[in-house]
């Protein structure tokens, strides 16, 4: 493909990529607020079974308040540490697309952002004065996963099956 664009409605397109999904890819407006047609959700599954597919983060009340601080500018309650996470609302491939931090609504991106996570499809779960956050996969979720690519090809796709896998309705051109 060295030489090629990709192109969607006869411009270039914009392709992003990351590591690894949750299984499946996240759509562009849920990252970054702006729905491109060819940044869509779509299968890939076979990043289920990567190598650190799912990770847990554990960080202290102290810390995790201290990031919220920095990072957000939420001031959080020390005396209830239990209290600062509520029930996330997930979007349509599982990522976290918002949840109550301390009061305020928080973007599932941005509180990866704000505490480090590898990815916004995460669960909280607080417990003896640490909070642990596990994620499933790694990156923001957008285009093509690296690993999925790489699963896809090693069972025989082309890289013009495996653009088109992740871009639906995109072009190759010269």
């Amino acid at each position: 493909v060295l030489g090629d664009v990709l192109c969607y409605d006869g411009a270039a397109a914009g392709t992003s990529y990351f590591a690894l999904s949750n299984g499946r890819t996240e759509a562009s407006e849920n990252v970054w607020g702006s729905a491109l047609p060819y940044l869509v959700p779509v299968d890939s599954s076979t990043d289920l079974s990567a190598d650190n597919y799912e990770v847990t983060l554990t960080l202290s009340a102290a810390q995790t308040g201290q990031l919220l601080s920095e990072g957000l500018g939420i001031a959080t309650d020390p005396a209830a540490p239990g209290q600062w996470f509520g029930e996330p609302t997930l979007t349509a491939s599982g990522y976290v697309a918002s949840l109550p931090v301390c009061g305020q609504t928080v973007t599932g991106p941005a509180l990866r952002k704000a505490l480090g996570l590898r990815s916004a499809c995460f669960t909280v779960q607080y417990q003896n004065g640490s909070f642990f956050f596990t994620t499933r996969g790694y990156g923001h979720g957008v285009g093509m996963s690296q690993w999925g690519a790489r699963a896809l090809a090693e069972q025989g796709q082309t890289a013009s099956q495996i653009l088109a896998h992740y871009f639906p309705g995109t072009q190759l051109r010269q």
